[in-house]
Parts: structure tokens; sequence; C-alpha cells
């Protein structure tokens, strides 16, 4: 199961615009990037969950279906 991402509160404004990774801020611009989930955070009663993407080096790899023989 893949980490949670950071919350609202500790990401940067280029991570926030999905413009950097989510977990170590490196630009996505040259190198893409992939859906790391859904970062949550609030502020009052305003819900600031927004969907934050990662780098190729910090992307974690997706589980494997389970086989059932």
């Amino acid at each position: 199961m893949s980490p949670e991402p950071p919350p609202v509160q500790e990401l940067g404004k280029a991570q926030y615009d999905g413009w950097a990774c989510c977990w170590c801020g490196k630009s996505l611009l040259d190198c893409g990037g992939t859906s790391a989930g859904i970062s949550r955070g609030s502020v009052g009663a305003v819900v600031l969950d927004i969907e934050v993407f990662a780098c190729p080096s910090c992307a974690v790899a997706p589980e494997t279906p389970r086989k059932d023989h």
C-alpha cells in the first residue's frame, strides 16, 4: 500500500499547484509526474484537499494484483 501524501499544510506552493513532487519538491516540468494520491487538510471549515503528484524517483510502484488459484 502506498504511503499517504503529506498534509496540505506541509506543501509548498509549487507542490500544491502540481508543478513539483509532493515528496522531494523536484520540478515535474521535465520529468512528468504520477498521481501520489490526495493530500488532505483544512483551515477552519474550508477543505483544502487536492490531488498531488510524485516524480519518477519518488513514485511508488503500484501493487501487483494478487492472483488466486
